[in-house]
């Protein structure tokens, strides 16, 4: 199994670094950690990525592409994770919300599916938010300065700074619950079949 996991790595890590990110093998460790935290994917990940497949060991309810596209929705979220960090401590200024992404040149129909399932999501979760937090993360994806956004909202840059760091972890939680809860990459995947 040693040899099949470093291809695995390997193959994520490589993902990871197309995607735009900083440590494409610390990414591809950590999406890999989190896919064998949860049940299915580790069934899965156990099953396939072996260097001779058991005998008479029955499938995981998983089939390869649909491990596939969990794991590649997990790198994905993971490289966001990374990306979103950097960008906060070097107050980047972002002129609109796909710069947060390194997209693929040609994206496949499977991209295209987990990209949409990805945006449905985060957009349900920040709808969830209340207006002072959903406000002003809109308008820092907007490019605004705290200092610009305080002058709109008439409060003070502070109250600002706060709001963006609680709001920013609000909708992580709530994206992470919705990851976690059954709301998952590979329901789309079942669904579109």
């Amino acid at each position: 199994m040693a040899s099949e996991y470093r291809r695995l790595v390997a193959a994520l890590a490589s993902k990871a670094a197309r995607l735009g990110s900083n440590d494409p093998e610390a990414a591809a460790q950590e999406a890999l950690k989190r896919s064998l935290a949860h049940t299915m994917s580790r069934a899965a990940v156990e099953f396939y990525f072996q260097d001779d497949l058991p005998a008479g060991v029955p499938p995981p309810e998983w089939r390869l592409d649909q491990l596939l596209a969990w794991l590649h929705g997990v790198l994905r979220f993971v490289v966001s994770e990374e990306r979103a960090r950097m960008s906060f401590r070097r107050e980047v200024r972002v002129d609109d919300m796909d710069a947060l992404h390194a997209h693929d040149q040609e994206p496949s129909r499977l991209d295209r599916l987990i990209d949409d399932q990805q945006q449905r999501i985060v957009r349900e979760c920040l709808a969830e938010l209340t207006d002072d937090y959903r406000t002003v993360l809109t308008l820092r994806m907007e490019g605004l300065k705290y200092a610009d956004i305080a002058a709109r909202l008439g409060v003070n840059e502070n109250t600002v700074a706060t709001w963006v760091r609680r709001g920013t972890r609000a909708a992580i939680d709530r994206i992470r619950a919705r990851l976690d809860g059954g709301v998952s990459l590979s329901g789309a995947v079942r669904s579109q079949e």
